[in-house]
């Protein structure tokens, strides 16, 4: 069996592969001719899908069975009909979600804190050799609202508890109980969870029906005193009206991990805004990545050959 990595994995992962699945393949290549060559009669591609090029190779495959995507979103198989062609031609979507959600989380509590004991603001005065002691708050009794609770945003609920904040969610299936969460809402009651939240979580991953989920509308009923924070992905958030909404002091600030334009251009207007934290789409970065996303990909390998059904796995029509 043939399994083309698409990126350039160190050796060291390679062989560690290898050393558990001697009988396979392995190609790993950057250059895009090589690519094209080799997909031909591969089984298995692991693509990080940051390229165009990623989403092409998927129809050039003949041999195709299973696609092993490096990260937890896989939103760029949106492209040119791809979920579709997975499905009618029976090829498996894996992610290795899950790995990112310690990393996640921390990151989105660190941006809570940082706006209740304004952080952001006293390293400004800081820098200015200014003594102004800022009225601050805690997170205790804050109510948070999570979009989306996958992996992540479950890790994000269980954190908030510990400071004692009131957690609610956003789900499709509301049947269900989820540890830290007092209570889940369908996204029909949207407007119902942005009225109580204090700060409002999005890790939801994109799809069709998230695209500009938040908006103008949104923002408007959310609280003057409430805090927006996106560590999902960019294109979730009609960006201009998120940027309207914060000038206006519409809401209190937003942390901002993603974007819709990656880099963020320089002459974008959320640099100039002193209510907002600014990350280069950090959150899912830890030491380990590879090594834990190795560990998904060897696991599923092996019930792939045993003909078992894969963790993580994509469903088509939902497209997370």
């Amino acid at each position: 069996m043939k399994v083309l990595f698409s990126f350039d994995l160190k050796d060291k992962y390679l062989d560690s592969i290898k050393e558990n699945f001697s009988d396979l393949e392995i190609i790993k290549s950057e250059d895009e001719s090589v690519l094209k060559k080799e997909i031909k009669d591969t089984d298995v591609l692991v693509a990080m899908l940051m390229r165009k090029f990623d989403s092409d190779l998927i129809k050039m495959g003949n041999k195709l069975k299973w696609i092993q995507s490096w990260s937890a979103g896989v939103d760029k198989f949106l492209e040119d009909g791809n979920f579709k062609y997975l499905k009618d031609n029976n090829i498996k979507l894996t992610s290795v979600r899950g790995i990112h959600r310690h990393s996640m989380s921390e990151q989105v509590i660190g941006y809570m804190i940082s706006f209740t004991r304004r952080f952001h603001e006293l390293y400004e005065l800081q820098k200015k050799r200014e003594w102004d002691r800022l009225k601050v708050q805690y997170l205790k009794d804050k109510t948070l609202a999570v979009f989306g609770l996958g992996a992540v945003g479950k890790a994000v609920a269980k954190k908030a508890s510990v400071f004692n904040m009131q957690t609610v969610g956003v789900k499709r299936n509301t049947e269900v109980d989820i540890p830290y969460v007092n209570k889940i809402y369908s996204p029909k009651e949207t407007k119902k969870v942005l009225e109580m939240a204090d700060f409002v979580v999005v890790t939801m991953p994109l799809t069709e029906e998230t695209r500009g989920f938040f908006g103008k509308k949104e923002f408007k009923i959310m609280s003057k005193d409430a805090y927006f924070i996106n560590v999902a992905r960019g294109e979730i958030v009609k960006q201009k009206e998120l940027v309207k909404a914060l000038e206006n002091k519409e809401i209190a600030g937003a942390a901002l991990d993603v974007f819709t334009e990656e880099p963020l251009p320089k002459n974008s207007p959320l640099y100039e805004l002193d209510n907002v934290i600014i990350t280069p789409h950090t959150s899912g970065l830890f030491p380990d990545y590879n090594k834990e996303a190795v560990k998904v990909f060897k696991n599923n390998l092996r019930l792939f050959l045993e003909d078992e059904k894969l963790t993580n796995i994509i469903n088509p029509d939902r497209q997370y």
